[in-house]
């Protein structure tokens, strides 16, 4: 019985003591900062990011390289003893668990476990469009000419576009007068008795 007991007490211990993967957010399209803390005693050590840890030569982005490589880039503040990792132009393959890495010479990496959540783009608003009322004025043209006769008189262009508008225009114009002019009877008589 005592030593149920006592594996009981080391299974909680040690399950008490895991710390749960800090979680970063980031949208489609854009970028995700992942900040990973370090104990002062690994100042100088080379820092990391990777997705799969205890494989060599597998990190995305090391300090030491170029502070950035494609879509990755590092940048480590040893005042604060925080090195942060960034990711660029993020897509939903991008979201996971990542490592963040420290170069232990002669022994074993420290890593610690962080979650990137990559969150759809949001789409934007619908655009609407007004419908406007166009309104058109009628013109006559008036051109110089001769006439059948061989005289100069006034004549309007004889296109059938121009002939089509303007006798729509006129009769347009007639009905309108015609609706204006007509009397209008309206109500119902009544004989009382």
């Amino acid at each position: 019985m005592k030593a149920i007991v006592e594996v009981t007490i080391c299974l909680i211990t040690v399950l008490g003591s895991v710390k749960s993967a800090e979680v970063f957010y980031g949208i489609e399209g854009g970028n995700v900062k992942i900040d990973c803390t370090y104990q002062h005693e690994y100042n100088e050590n080379g820092k990391y990011l990777c997705r799969t840890r205890w494989i060599p030569n597998n990190a995305l982005i090391s300090s030491g390289e170029p502070e950035t490589k494609g879509r990755f880039s590092l940048y480590d503040n040893r005042t604060t003893r925080v090195f942060t990792a960034t990711i660029t132009e993020l897509t939903q393959k991008d979201a996971g668990t990542y490592y963040c890495g420290i170069d232990i010479k002669r022994n074993v990496d420290e890593y610690t476990e962080v979650e990137v959540t990559v969150n759809k783009a949001p789409k934007p608003p619908p655009t609407t469009t007004r419908a406007t009322r166009s309104s058109t004025t009628s013109s006559t043209t008036t051109v110089k000419g001769n006439t059948d006769n061989g005289q100069t008189g006034d004549c309007t262009p004889s296109s059938p576009t121009a002939d089509t508008h303007s006798e729509a225009t006129a009769n347009a114009a007639t009905e309108e007068k015609i609706t204006e002019k007509a009397p209008v009877k309206t109500g119902i008589s009544f004989d009382l008795l």
